[in-house]
């Protein structure tokens, strides 16, 4: 185990830990502001359930191999069957519920220092690593909601049938074919988005669907035509930090943790394609994402985050002499798709430049 030398720490008050490390994760977080949000339960199973009422007509159509989440059809509605026959009642009807559960897992990361580092070293390294705490396991959820989000089944590809095919750059109409999917399922515009600060709650936006991707993919973004920067939004207000534009019905928020799928496309040749290796083109997902299509367990609240704060001076069985100390923190999370047919991957070729 490694062990930090000639560090320092001062004892604190595990709150106000907590809550700096949850202040040092927001910023990493991108999806984690969206999607439909569930606190952490407490004295209960491992599993969390989200529940919703499908819309009138639409039954569950499949079912999701990641997580298990079942998804509704496209909601089937006839008009004759609501034509009503004079004097007499109408048929009678009821709603239908899903629920779709999601199993939490534990995620922890530990630092450990010295009893002479603590008592010898000028800097405050215990705060700084407090602060790394939060970034690291704010960034471990992004990755996990990430991992969840790009594992969709609904899948456009930039050009030809496959991802071993692509060699062009994220298109107007790659985009707005995703957009048709999604609103001849039904879906709707994104709203609200979970609100900053370490509280639960939400605050609501301007509807739009949400487009995320690389940061290696804003310079082909900016080219989409009618792009507008976001600097030159006028009224409209940006919807995240990370937002840097908006096309159409789409508004772009970039991160570079969504990773591409590396030389898996088509040959480079003369495509003017990025590929790391060179030799294949590397393939980049662009999320497209409506209300209410996924959902996740915050990093909000107290008990998101277990702090662990340990002195050296705090002398144990395990630490009989007080030669050292740890910082570190564990949070249960989970993050679920809940909807296939809401969501949308377009899979891309980002520009070499």
């Amino acid at each position: 185990m490694a062990t930090q030398n000639y560090s320092t720490v001062s004892s604190r008050n595990l709150i106000r830990a907590a809550q700096g490390m949850l202040e040092h994760a927001q910023p990493i977080t991108v999806l984690g502001d969206f999607g439909t949000q569930r606190e952490m339960p407490k004295n209960a199973t491992d599993t969390l359930v989200f529940r919703r009422v499908l819309p009138f007509g639409a039954v569950p159509a499949g079912v999701s191999i990641e997580n298990s989440a079942r998804y509704q059809g496209t909601p089937n509605i006839d008009e004759g069957n609501f034509r009503l026959a004079e004097g007499s009642t109408p048929n009678s009807n009821t709603i239908t519920f899903q629920d779709v559960s999601v199993t939490l897992q534990q995620y922890g990361l530990l630092f450990k220092f010295s009893q002479k580092a603590e008592m010898m070293y000028e800097d405050d390294i215990p705060a700084e690593m407090v602060k790394l705490t939060g970034e690291t396991l704010g960034e471990v959820m992004e990755m996990v909601r990430y991992g969840v989000l790009k594992a969709g089944s609904t899948v456009i590809y930039a050009n030809g049938s496959s991802r071993s095919a692509v060699n062009t750059a994220i298109s107007l109409n790659s985009l707005r074919r995703a957009v048709r999917t999604l609103e001849s399922n039904r879906a709707k515009r994104v709203t609200s988005r979970v609100a900053p600060g370490v509280n639960f709650g939400t605050r609501a936006v301007q509807p739009t669907y949400i487009v995320f991707c690389h940061t290696d993919a804003i310079s082909d973004v900016r080219n989409l035509p009618g792009f507008t920067k976001v600097e030159e939004y006028g009224s409209f207000k940006p919807i995240h930090d990370r937002e840097f534009g908006a096309c159409e019905d789409f508004r772009f928020i970039s991160s570079p943790l969504f990773e591409s799928f590396l030389g898996a496309g088509a040959s480079v040749s003369a495509s003017g394609m990025l590929s790391v290796g060179g030799s294949n083109v590397d393939v980049y997902p662009f999320l497209v994402i409506a209300e209410d299509c996924w959902g996740q367990v915050s990093l909000k609240g107290m008990g998101a985050i277990k702090p662990t704060v340990l002195p050296s001076t705090q002398i144990n069985h395990a630490n009989p002499l007080g030669q050292f100390g740890y910082v570190g923190a564990s949070s249960w999370f989970a993050a679920v798709r809940l909807n296939e047919a809401w969501m949308a991957r377009i899979e891309a070729g980002v520009s070499a430049l």
